[in-house]
């Protein structure tokens, strides 16, 4: 037998709302209430697949309403209902989501015809939410490997934060210690599980670009800008999870929007006047310490507490040797599959050069390695000498010179050698940036990029240090 669907129908007018009932009672479960916020909690409480929504209701008016009932999870499809055909409202209402409208004194041949369609657009998205649970589940980023206890603990946070449907989480780790996978397996085992997982490094591109890929752009925004506009990935990921990997790179500007969207679930696009609402959670992470860097005042800290509500952090690889040999016993296996070779283990040489090399690339760079030896060998078992690419481990630092003797560093290869005395890392830094500063004349976004840090990060150091009010007075314009 097929199941019925939950039709809400949202009017102050009795007997209207008691036609529409005798209309579709016969097939459908009819929910019914005579003012906004009384629908609203319906609505929550009861999960309709329709809501017809009058405009004109004695609370609040259905437009208003309207963003409210798309923010509920799994959203409804809606179709306003109106007294008077007024081409503004229904104009609006389709802009804001509504699926369709009807119009008072409702034509029954026009309304079962709205209805069938409405209904089967509602079933097209439970279809496509089932196939996206089916794709998560057939992933299976919560297979998680590992057995040291940091890691383990590490997952059981992971998994108790995704519970929740809107606190921030901060993962904190090395470069390919795996954030990503933890990010997707907290939205996996969330309630916005059905919805997207969308993912941007916040480190690989200019701030202009970010802000664009983030926030979307409305027609003729910019020079360069496409005709019709582009969706940004707050309004692509609505309803699901937004991860912003290497977060702490992201200019104050930017910073300064994204609280407001976790704030209000509003936002503009770039060159638009009109705010968009959206319902996401944002999972963040960063290769570095954020809390120093917005100590620094690297970063906001309003920000901040709101992005690390929930902190977690990934031991890197080396810490972790227990899972060292499992994990590559799993990629061998994957890239055996991929490429159709036969390797069976790996011989004690083998996971002697494995256990023994520091891995600062982490799981990922162990996972590359495997490749490259499962691609490029045809043996049965892979040996020693097959890893002997790793090469000598270098764990430990160049050494460092005397502070005093920096301004005859040579440039081409940096080193040091600490002073036995001791020495303060804040010296050493303000030394490092200052000769930078005077190598690139003073142009900050040079030093900037010499220095490999966002240029905000530079100039809250400059400022810091008084670096540039030395090198103006060293340096006369």
């Amino acid at each position: 037998m097929r199941q019925k669907h939950k039709i809400l129908i949202v009017d102050d007018e009795a007997p209207f709302r008691s036609a529409l009932r005798r209309l579709l009672e016969k097939t459908h479960i009819i929910l019914e209430a005579d003012t906004g916020e009384g629908g609203l909690m319906l609505a929550e409480g009861e999960n309709p697949d329709l809501v017809l929504l009058d405009i004109g209701l004695p609370d609040k008016s259905g437009l208003e309403l309207l963003p409210r009932f798309k923010e509920i999870r799994p959203s409804p499809t809606v179709v306003m209902i109106t007294a008077y055909d007024r081409v503004k409202d229904v104009v609006s209402a389709i802009k804001q989501g509504a699926f369709d409208y009807l119009v008072k004194p409702v034509d029954l041949e026009e309304f079962e015809l709205t209805i069938q369609n409405a209904l089967e657009h509602a079933g097209l998205k439970n279809e496509v939410t089932r196939l996206r649970q089916e794709v998560q589940r057939l992933r299976g980023v919560d297979q998680l490997i590992g057995k040291d206890r940091l890691f383990l603990e590490a997952q059981m946070l992971a998994i108790k934060s995704a519970q929740s449907r809107d606190a921030g989480v901060l993962i904190q780790g090395e470069s390919g210690v795996g954030k990503e996978l933890f990010a997707k397996l907290i939205h996996t085992r969330s309630p916005r599980a059905p919805y997207p997982f969308v993912a941007l490094n916040c480190a690989a591109f200019s701030t202009e670009i970010i802000e664009s890929e983030l926030f979307g752009y409305e027609r003729g925004a910019f020079t360069g800008a496409k005709s019709e506009g582009k969706e940004g990935l707050l309004q692509v990921a609505d309803g699901g999870t937004l991860f912003l990997d290497e977060i702490a790179d992201l200019h104050p500007e930017i910073q300064a929007k994204l609280l407001r969207v976790m704030e209000e679930k509003e936002f503009y696009p770039v060159g638009g006047t009109k705010k968009k609402m959206v319902d996401i959670r944002i999972v963040s992470a960063c290769n570095q310490d954020l809390w120093r860097v917005t100590e620094e005042g690297g970063f906001r800290k309003d920000l901040y507490f709101r992005l690390a509500t929930i902190k977690i952090n990934l031991p890197p690889l080396r810490e972790r040797r227990v899972d060292i040999l499992p994990l590559a016993r799993i990629f061998m296996e994957e890239f055996n599959d991929k490429y159709s070779k036969k390797f069976r283990g790996f011989n004690p040489k083998a996971e002697a050069l494995l256990m023994n090399h520091s891995w600062p690339g982490n799981v990922r760079e162990l996972r590359n390695s495997i490749e490259r030896v499962v691609l490029l060998e045809n043996d049965d078992t892979i040996l020693g000498r097959h890893l002997q690419f790793l090469g000598s481990d270098k764990t430990e630092p160049e050494p460092l010179m005397a502070v005093s003797t920096l301004n005859a560093l040579n440039t081409d290869k940096f080193s040091m050698v600490l002073p036995d005395g001791g020495i303060a890392l804040a010296d050493i830094e303000k030394q490092v940036i200052l000769q930078a500063f005077q190598k690139c004349g003073a142009n900050k976004s040079k030093t900037a990029r010499f220095l490999q840090l966002p240029r905000h990060v530079l100039l809250y150091r400059l400022k810091k240090y008084g670096i540039e009010i030395q090198s103006r007075i060293g340096h006369p314009a």
